[in-house]
């Protein structure tokens, strides 16, 4: 029997969305924004940890910014079913711009501390919240079914590819001009993002959404999102195995940058090439997306990409050489863009559009739920016995969470895919 893919339908070629010209553009104003931001997290997690020389102070950093993604993530998944899409992805670049330019001002005063940093990621980092639930639906609504994996994971591949000259580029530009000059130029490149989303043309959103239906009470809305979950068969193991892998992942987020710094004796500009390396495995992981759909199922793939890519943090945790540590992020950038794009394309068949703000809200929620104690708990750790046995310790247990999903006949086998579409 020929396999679906984990949209839900037979995936076309990985260069079908490129003839859509809504894809093509929102694809070129996020890529051109992305350069802004791979300047600002470098300069960011630079600044903290110059600053301090804290791997608990770096990793509250993380924390932060994953505690914002299990605060909003449900509330703001209610606002982006109510509000239109596009205008909501668009104030949000226009708030995160302003924070910036704040930063920029205060760094250039040189009274920029801790507080306000912690307090500038929150406020993004909540904003974004409306961003990604906003975007999977309007992926889902500018591309047909059949185009989503190849969308997916070909947006995820062009970003990628755009990324590893940023992130490379990037630490040499924080390292060169100055972490004020750095923040300036990210907050310029969200114009790009703007006028993009500005020339897109998406298909009206459904009648419940532009008011043809009675407003209900904002819990009735949200509990709605709930039960939309709750309902789908293989939902819920998707749910547990996202929350158990996000309690490893947390940990290796936070302490990446403190690797570097402590073990490849690194500064921003290491950190750039490191995190290059990352996106250009990325590339191919997005390429071989539609390729892998098609291939296995969505547990087989989940479960491979997901042991890949917790092995390869694992590996970088205990590296002391650069040479071994770019290789790894190369595996890692692969297995978590081919893992993240076909599970992003399965959600995006699956929910109804009226329900995409509330279904990708909670989905955010669940993947945050350890994050802030897991980052917070790398980072005690990691300054008693060292970030990198603790980041190894954590690439290892996501690894294994991918377990979980073995004891789901239907995401093992192809039945995920015919239950999303019956």
């Amino acid at each position: 029997m020929a396999r679906s893919d984990a949209s839900g339908t037979r995936a076309r070629s990985t260069w079908a969305p490129l003839q859509n010209r809504n894809f093509v553009t929102l694809l070129a104003g996020r890529n051109l924004s992305n350069w802004g931001d791979a300047i600002f997290s470098i300069a960011l997690v630079w600044f903290v940890y110059r600053a301090t020389h804290s791997v608990l102070d770096t990793a509250v950093l993380s924390a932060v910014q994953r505690l914002a993604i299990v605060l909003a993530g449900p509330v703001a998944g209610v606002f982006v079913d109510r509000w239109d899409r596009r205008r909501s992805m668009m104030a949000v670049d226009v708030i995160d711009m302003v924070v910036v330019l704040i930063l920029a001002a205060l760094a250039m005063r040189h009274v920029l501390g801790l507080a306000p940093i912690y307090a500038a990621v929150l406020i993004m980092a909540a904003v974004q919240m409306l961003v990604g639930p906003a975007f999977h639906s309007v992926m889902s609504r500018i591309l047909p079914r059949e185009d989503l994996a190849g969308g997916n994971g070909l947006y995820r591949s062009v970003g990628s590819a755009n990324g590893f000259f940023a992130q490379a580029v990037g630490g040499g530009i924080v390292a060169a001009v100055g972490a004020v000059a750095s923040l300036f130029i990210d907050a310029g490149s969200f114009l790009f993002s703007i006028a993009a989303l500005w020339m897109i043309r998406i298909p009206p959103d459904p009648p419940i959404n532009r008011g043809a239906a009675p407003r209900r009470r904002f819990w009735a809305e949200l509990k709605d999102g709930w039960q939309a979950v709750r309902a789908h068969r293989v939902f819920p193991p998707l749910l547990l195995w996202l929350f158990t892998a996000t309690a490893g992942g947390g940990a290796v987020i936070a302490l990446m940058p403190v690797v570097v710094f402590q073990q490849l004796h690194g500064g921003p500009a290491t950190l750039g090439i490191v995190e290059g390396a990352a996106v250009a495995g990325s590339v191919g992981g997005g390429l071989a997306t539609a390729w892998l759909s098609r291939s296995l199922s969505l547990g087989v793939l989940l479960v491979g990409c997901g042991g890949l890519m917790g092995l390869s943090y694992g590996a970088f945790g205990v590296s002391h050489v650069l040479w071994l540590s770019l290789t790894v992020m190369i595996a890692a950038g692969f297995s978590q863009t081919a893992m993240n794009s076909a599970f992003n394309a399965f959600f995006q068949s699956s929910v109804p559009a009226e329900l995409m703000g509330r279904t990708f809200g909670i989905l955010g929620a669940v993947e945050g739920a350890t994050g802030p104690l897991s980052a917070l708990a790398g980072g005690l750790l990691g300054s008693a016995v060292g970030a990198g046995p603790v980041l190894a310790a954590g690439g290892v247990w996501l690894a294994m969470s991918g377990l979980i999903l073995l004891r789901s006949r239907s995401l093992m086998t192809n039945r995920a895919v015919e239950e999303a579409t019956d």
